[in-house]
């Protein structure tokens, strides 16, 4: 898999070390000459010294033939246009976009962007979910769908302690993944394994079902 990375600071430094790390394909393009050096010494990887907005630029990097094209410079309009040559002039297959101020998420998206992302919404995403649903935290979001894994552990006062998984009654199509006794017992899930209280339950479930789940099985 090849990837482009328009931008060379801090994040795109660590990109490329983990990226190269599981053998892609990586070239990175930088308007700053000391980063380049720096990369390009660093990590031993192709690096462009120039701007990451410029066709010839883009083409001279590799665009053409890019799985994915990553933008994550300082500058979200730069970030912007970066992507929207990607996709609609070398026809690369997803672009990911750094947007440095949350409100410009939804410009981004309509604009074609196919991932933009912003940390300063995830950190906020993250505490408000801790904050409203206490005791519950998302350990992994799937990709393209609104699924994720949760963890948490099984209130003494839920309906599902001592039923087994073929019994109880999962809000919508939520899954148990992986059980974890308080004594450090793992239990992979099957119908007949029974719940316990202080359980620690790994369980995959639709974002809408989050409230009821925290309701019915964390809540204490």
């Amino acid at each position: 898999m090849k990837v482009v990375i328009i931008g060379g600071g801090k994040i795109a430094y660590y990109l490329v070390k983990t990226l190269q790390a599981s053998k892609h394909k990586v070239v990175v393009l930088e308007e700053r000459r000391e980063l380049c050096e720096k990369i390009a010494t660093e990590l031993e990887v192709d690096v462009y010294n120039g701007d990451g907005t410029n066709i010839p630029m883009l083409e001279q990097a590799g665009a053409a033939d890019a799985d994915f094209l990553v933008a994550i410079t300082g500058k979200d309009e730069n970030n912007l246009i970066a992507c929207e040559i990607g996709k609609k002039k070398f026809r690369v297959r997803q672009t990911i976009a750094k947007v440095n101020n949350p409100k410009n998420i939804e410009m981004f998206y309509k604009l074609g962007v196919d991932k933009p992302v912003s940390s300063t919404q995830i950190i906020a995403d993250m505490i408000e979910q801790e904050i409203e649903y206490e005791g519950m935290k998302t350990v992994f979001n799937i990709s393209d769908s609104t699924k994720s894994i949760v963890e948490f552990v099984l209130s003494e006062k839920s309906a599902a302690c001592s039923k087994t998984l073929q019994e109880y009654k999962f809000p919508g199509e939520s899954k148990v993944v992986l059980i974890t006794r308080k004594d450090g017992t793992i239990v992979m899930p099957a119908g007949s394994v029974f719940m316990k209280a202080e359980d620690t339950v790994l369980l995959i479930c639709d974002e809408s079902q989050y409230e009821t789940v925290w309701r019915t099985m964390v809540k204490k």
